[in-house]
């Protein structure tokens, strides 16, 4: 077996089978497509397989999140590597060989990515080619440089010395795997735009906040790595990500102080949030998400 393919799935029996066409379209061969489906109450499993009858199905007891989901595929894998697809995203033909091409011609790379495009539910399409910071490790500390979890492939090896995904993240579980990969291998980004992200509703509030209070305590040590003033450049900008998830959920109060936050922090790095703050009133009078939709503007620019 070469390769696995590694899919999260809940609740997705209305884009499952979009995400293993995009599957079937690839042209390498080998492939083991393992769906973790994490305890879904809809017709998830069933769609998948009379879609590709041949997918392997690892159910969850218990809902337990995306990094769970793919850790018991994974855990339940064969491959040499490890291709990671979102149950609502797809692929572009052809990323699979151009992807193992690279790995093979390139032994001490450990993850190799792809350029995305990502698609809102608003019909706006953006489209992010890759590319390669000077250093990834400091890049990654962000999480705005890589290319979401559904362009990796990874070398299995690397589990070895890296381990799983941490479970208790329910969000940043990708980023934070790349981060802590990255402290130890070489990564590559190439340029082509091989995936289609689709944007989804913003994620569960609290667990948004757990999430990111979780792992700038994990890795406030790496981010001091490269000194204060970066640490807390990092700490502001997961402060405002997490910011416009509260906001996108209408809780303008919550997303005002965790703007705040995210501006005493590092008041430099963003002048522009001070001029959120009477947004945010304004949203909380009116029960309006202007701010909220301003801020997810701004996500979809290229972060260079």
């Amino acid at each position: 077996m070469i390769l696995s393919v590694i899919i999260p799935a809940y609740n997705r029996a209305h884009c499952i089978q979009r995400a293993l066409g995009s599957v079937a379209l690839q042209h390498e061969g080998g492939l083991e497509i393992i769906i973790g489906d994490d305890a879904s109450t809809d017709e998830t499993v069933g769609a998948a397989l009379r879609f590709l009858p041949e997918v392997r199905i690892v159910r969850l007891p218990i809902n337990s999140g995306a990094a769970a989901a793919r850790n018991a595929a994974m855990q339940n894998s064969g491959g040499e590597f490890l291709a990671f697809l979102d149950s609502d995203d797809e692929w572009l033909p052809g990323k699979l060989e151009r992807q193992l091409l690279y790995l093979r011609e390139h032994p001490e790379c450990a993850v190799c990515a792809t350029g995305h495009l990502l698609a809102s539910g608003d019909g706006h399409r953006s489209e992010f080619p890759g590319r390669n910071p000077d250093d990834w490790r400091r890049s990654l500390h962000s999480a705005q440089s890589f290319h979401g979890a559904s362009t990796p492939v990874i070398r299995r090896s690397v589990l070895g010395s890296v381990g799983l995904q941490d479970e208790e993240l329910r969000v940043l579980e990708d980023w934070d795997w790349m981060l802590r990969i990255s402290q130890k291998y070489p990564i590559h980004v190439l340029p082509e735009i091989l995936a289609v992200i689709h944007e989804n509703a913003p994620s569960d509030p609290e667990q948004t906040v757990r999430s990111m209070e979780h792992f700038l305590a994990k890795h406030r040590q790496e981010f001091l790595r490269y000194g204060g003033a970066h640490a807390r450049k990092v700490i502001s900008q997961h402060e405002e990500n997490t910011a416009r998830t509260l906001l996108r959920n209408g809780l303008s109060g919550e997303g005002a102080a965790m703007l705040w936050k995210s501006w005493r922090h590092a008041p430099l790095r963003n002048p522009a949030l001070l001029a959120a703050f009477p947004l945010a009133a304004m949203d909380a009078l009116s029960g309006t998400k202007f701010l909220a939709g301003v801020l997810a503007t701004r996500s979809r620019k290229r972060i260079t």
